[in-house]
């Protein structure tokens, strides 16, 4: 029997499994994306507070629905430890596993994200709250914070990305260069699952192991369904059951679910795959 993955972020409209985890997906699995009704990008703390809860209410749908495991597709991660504190099925975040995966393969890592460094805060709330922080040594940034303005401006510059745009790749592999040269980084975590289009090109002239959030992240999932693991219930207590339905009844009541101004920023394109 087939094995039914939840994957929440990066797909706004669509069920069927971006390209880059099809890439990795093996038999025997599906991945379906799912969108959640409350729809909020974090552009400050407040906002990834209410991101945890649009990310908790569709896990919580999800495994309802049947789906055998969660995959959170955003290195931010949003909701993982009330995901693994209210459901049953395992959970991954695709920035705490390729953060883990990144122990394994080097000794310093650094991340490299496309977005500007106000938005670091979501970096270093995973590096904290992971225990990734000491293996960390630099989060280096791609864009300057007067170079992403709003939302559509952070859109439009993801969508030449995702094109292949030349100078994004440029800028890119520069901060790769100087995460190694100066700051001593063996290991690049690509900071962003957004950036899974560009990500062969940044691996292959790069010097040193480059991980991809969404491929390596999606990878752990299959991999925590074959071993028939999940997570510890000393580390997230199981909440009680009967408290799972107090999402459903907040957000059902809302006049307007969408909280975003414009638009997903990580949404992953069709012209990207």
């Amino acid at each position: 029997m087939e094995k039914r993955i939840a994957v929440i972020g990066g797909g706004l409209g669509r069920t069927a499994p971006l390209a880059p985890i099809d890439e990795v997906r093996s038999p025997g699995f599906t991945a379906t994306l799912v969108t959640p009704r409350l729809k909020v990008f974090p552009h400050t703390p407040y906002e990834r507070g209410l991101s945890v809860i649009a990310n908790l209410d569709a896990a919580i749908e999800a495994q309802k629905a049947g789906f055998d495991a969660i995959f959170i597709n955003t290195v931010g991660d949003y909701g993982i430890d009330e995901m693994k504190s209210a459901l049953t099925i395992p959970i991954v975040g695709a920035g705490e596993a390729t953060m883990a995966v990144a122990a394994t393969v080097g000794r310093k890592f650094s991340v490299v994200k496309i977005w500007p460094p106000r938005m670091n805060f979501i970096t270093e709330e995973r590096l904290r709250n992971s225990g990734a922080a000491s293996r960390c040594v630099s989060v280096r940034n791609v864009l300057r914070d007067d170079e992403v303005v709003s939302t559509w401006g952070a859109v439009a510059t993801m969508g030449t990305m995702q094109a292949g745009d030349q100078e994004i790749i440029e800028r890119t592999l520069e901060q790769v260069r100087l995460a190694v040269t100066e700051d001593g980084a063996d290991t690049i975590v690509l900071g962003c699952t957004c950036m899974a289009s560009i990500a062969p090109t940044i691996a292959a002239r790069s010097s040193v192991t480059v991980l991809e959030p969404m491929r390596t992240g999606y990878t752990v999932v299959e991999m925590l369904l074959r071993l028939g693991i999940s997570q510890s219930r000393v580390a997230y207590p199981q909440t009680n059951p009967q408290q799972l339905g107090a999402l459903d009844d907040m957000i059902s009541r809302m006049a307007h679910p969408n909280l975003s101004t414009d638009c997903d920023m990580c949404l992953v394109s069709e012209a990207a795959e």
